[in-house]
């Protein structure tokens, strides 16, 4: 099954593609995450939070800012994780499914933003009933919501470390890569 997917999504990652996905991607932080996001602060833009800086944060929001926040966390930072996954996932896919053997414990990495993206759902879900059960502090929920965010920053860091790898590894042996492709037919 997994193996199956891997092949669809190779078939599908192309540089247009991949463009394509960059330019609305892009649309993201510059133009509708600043619509939703509270003025000061936003807990999930924090690399780390304890309970008691997390309910200090959701107090000074206010009451109009912390629902804008929540409607902004239910509707486009909920379809934000989805976007940035795919597009994470395929620019690995260019990389690692051009360079490496299909069987190749490589081709794993490409499923790890994935697991960013359910990081950052269970964080986006913390932080909504942070802000709807306030001014009742939940601090085993603001616990959870502060690892959340941690493991995400960790993850995409990870990311960002393994599609820098797998960038230099496809271009210091691309042309090994050629000459089996031209190999091949």
């Amino acid at each position: 099954m997994l193996e199956e997917f891997f092949l669809r999504q190779a078939k599908y990652t192309t540089k247009k593609i991949l463009c394509l996905f960059f330019l609305v991607y892009l649309i993201f932080p510059l133009y509708l995450l600043p619509q939703i996001l509270p003025e000061g602060q936003p807990l999930d833009l924090q690399l780390y939070y304890t309970p008691m800086q997390a309910y200090k944060l959701i107090a000074s929001y206010g009451v109009e800012n912390r629902l804008a926040y929540i409607k902004g966390l239910i509707t486009i930072d909920m379809v934000y994780p989805l976007f940035y996954s795919l597009f994470l996932s395929l620019l690995l896919t260019f990389f690692i499914a051009r360079s490496y053997a299909k069987n190749h414990k490589m081709q794993y990495v490409r499923v790890l933003p994935f697991f960013i993206m359910l990081v950052d759902i269970i964080e986006n879900i913390c932080i909504i009933l942070m802000l709807l059960e306030f001014p009742c502090v939940i601090e085993s929920l603001a616990l959870v919501s502060g690892l959340m965010t941690l493991l995400k920053w960790l993850l995409i860091v990870m990311i960002f470390v393994i599609l820098c790898y797998a960038v230099v590894h496809f271009y210091l042996h691309r042309s090994d890569i050629e000459a089996s492709e031209n190999n091949a037919c």
